[in-house]
Order: C-alpha cells, then structure tokens, then sequence
C-alpha cells in the first residue's frame, strides 16, 4: 500500500520515486512483528539505501 501511494504522488508530482521493500513473511501477528533488528537484516537494508543515494547523488 504504502509502495501504490509513493508511486501515485511521483505521477502526480512528475517526479522520480525509488522505493525499497525489507519484505518478510511475518504478518504483524505478534507483538513487535514490525521491529526487524540488526539481525533480521534492518543494517544491511539501511545500507543498500545510502549506497542508492550515494551512487544518485554521485551524478
């Protein structure tokens, strides 16, 4: 859903949108399904995103 709205202000507004998805197969079922920590990949994640901005910013 969130993907669908970003997608929809970047043809409303004209402009380019990147969107990053940290897909899992948790379904918010249990309290704190949403906290992903450090070691279900939340470090890694965060870093692909700067390495997109930087290589973005880069030209």
């Amino acid at each position: 859903m969130e993907a669908a709205a970003l997608y929809a202000f970047a043809a409303a507004r004209r402009k380019a949108v990147l969107c990053f998805a940290h897909a899992t197969n948790q379904m918010a079922q249990v309290e704190g399904a949403f906290e992903k920590g450090e070691a279900d990949g939340t470090i890694n994640a965060l870093a692909v995103i700067v390495a997109a901005a930087r290589a973005v910013d880069a030209r």
